[in-house]
């Protein structure tokens, strides 16, 4: 009974819209409603607008991942064994989660105003992700037993033995949460993006699925947002379920 409220809410909010999308994926508009198998499929993997936006987006988790979580697991580090006193410090790092982003923006127009590549999104898809990211991890190695860290430093083990042969070996399943974490939030740097370039259509580099999706919502372009949208949500199970599996792996 105290479920009942929240699956209410995830079957009318969630998993019903997401069946009338996978429904307008199948058909050939939404007036005459005729079912036309996989053809708006073939046609959306045939764009090259969908390619496109598909290869970006595949580059921030390739590239602004990585970078997001080697400088997350630094900090991490960083504040659990070196800075436990500095908790202002700490907490500099929730502010990316309350600063509106509309201002941040304005800053980031005028400090990279001159640069004609990704860069600017990649920062800002880390400087907004890094904070959830410190906070889980530096949780995770709080709740390390300190019995262990101090027997491996009697027996002679120095920080960078200490921290590879144990620390993170123990923030494994927390660390590949983040990743997974961080991979589904990849795909929603949509707002960040479209305030700092302005306008539904930026540079190719910067063109994402989400850029794809919202210029087909615009045009009532129904049946090609529906297919794009079932496409993205296979892609992220299918990243979400390969990293479960890896997980199982490792800790087996």
């Amino acid at each position: 009974m105290c479920l009942l409220p929240s699956m209410l809410g995830m079957l009318v909010f969630f998993i019903f819209p997401y069946f009338r999308v996978w429904y307008y994926s199948v058909i050939d508009d939404q007036f005459h409603k005729s079912f036309v198998g996989i053809e708006n499929y073939i046609d959306t993997l045939k764009n090259p607008y969908f390619h496109l936006a598909m290869k970006n987006s595949m580059l921030l988790i390739l590239i602004g991942v990585p970078v997001l979580m080697m400088l997350a697991i630094t900090i991490s580090l960083v504040f659990s064994f070196q800075m436990k006193k500095r908790t202002k410090l700490k907490d500099a790092f929730i502010l990316p989660m309350l600063v509106p982003t509309a201002g941040i923006v304005l800053i980031w127009r005028r400090i990279f105003q001159t640069v004609t590549s990704a860069l600017p999104v990649y920062l800002l898809f880390i400087w907004k992700n890094i904070g959830i990211c410190i906070i889980l991890l530096t949780a995770a190695i709080m709740i390390m037993d300190r019995e262990i860290f101090e027997a491996a430093k009697l027996d002679g083990a120095r920080t960078l033995l200490l921290h590879t042969k144990i620390t993170l070996p123990m923030m494994m399943p927390s660390i590949f949460f983040v990743v997974l974490l961080s991979i589904v939030n990849s795909f929603r740097i949509f707002k960040e993006s479209y305030l700092y370039y302005g306008n539904k259509y930026p540079p190719d580099h910067s063109y994402t699925l989400q850029f794809y999706m919202n210029n087909n919502f615009l045009k009532f372009n129904y049946q090609a947002l529906a297919t794009s949208s079932i496409l993205t949500s296979v892609i992220v199970l299918i990243i979400i379920l390969g990293g479960l599996s890896l997980q199982r792996r490792f800790q087996s």
